[in-house]
């Protein structure tokens, strides 16, 4: 936590214990890449795990296509039940894919039946974009607008601003050559 800077960063540091889980409340961290995001996401994810609670993380474009296969071989029930299933569900780089309607609908089908569930839950999200962007890869609106509604309902955000922190050990070097005359 040296790198982080505000007056939240109490709040952020409080996330071990897994209050949020308790409350059935979800995550979000918004920001731009390389600020610590899904970093932040995977130690959530891992102290779920350190406290015994079932976790699963996978990246929205793994999401994607996880649907499309359930669609396209007849497994949506199974799939969306594997999904709810987990205490927390750490789904990484919202915005990175375009889910179609059928996904969509999925999509928010996961994120009712996560909602309602009894029990330590939370689901976590990480995203470059503010929600009300993640309309352009989500083609349905209103089942997109459904679940953006239950995934925020009760939900903590953390607003992430700064440089990317990837790069910060590139070694630049300049090499000029010249022309052999001698040879």
């Amino acid at each position: 936590m040296g790198y982080i800077r505000s007056k939240d960063v109490d709040k952020l540091k409080s996330l071990s214990t897994l209050a949020t889980l308790h409350a059935n409340r979800n995550l979000a961290f918004i920001g731009p890449q390389g600020v610590g995001k899904t970093h932040l996401a995977m130690a959530y994810g891992r102290e779920c795990c350190l406290q015994g609670y079932k976790t699963y993380f996978l990246k929205a474009t793994e999401l994607n296509q996880r649907f499309s296969e359930a669609i396209k071989y007849g497994r949506e029930g199974s799939v969306v039940n594997g999904l709810v299933k987990p205490s927390c569900l750490i789904i990484d780089e919202i915005g990175r894919c375009v889910f179609n309607k059928e996904n969509t609908r999925l999509f928010f089908d996961m994120v009712d039946r996560r909602y309602s569930k009894e029990g330590p839950n939370s689901m976590v999200f990480t995203s470059n974009l503010m929600p009300d962007k993640w309309c352009e890869f989500f083609n349905e609106d209103e089942s997109l607008k459904c679940a953006l509604d239950r995934i925020f309902d009760d939900a903590v955000v953390y607003m992430i601003q700064g440089e990317s922190y990837r790069s910060k050990n590139l070694e630049t070097y300049s090499i000029a050559t010249t022309a052999n005359r001698n040879k």
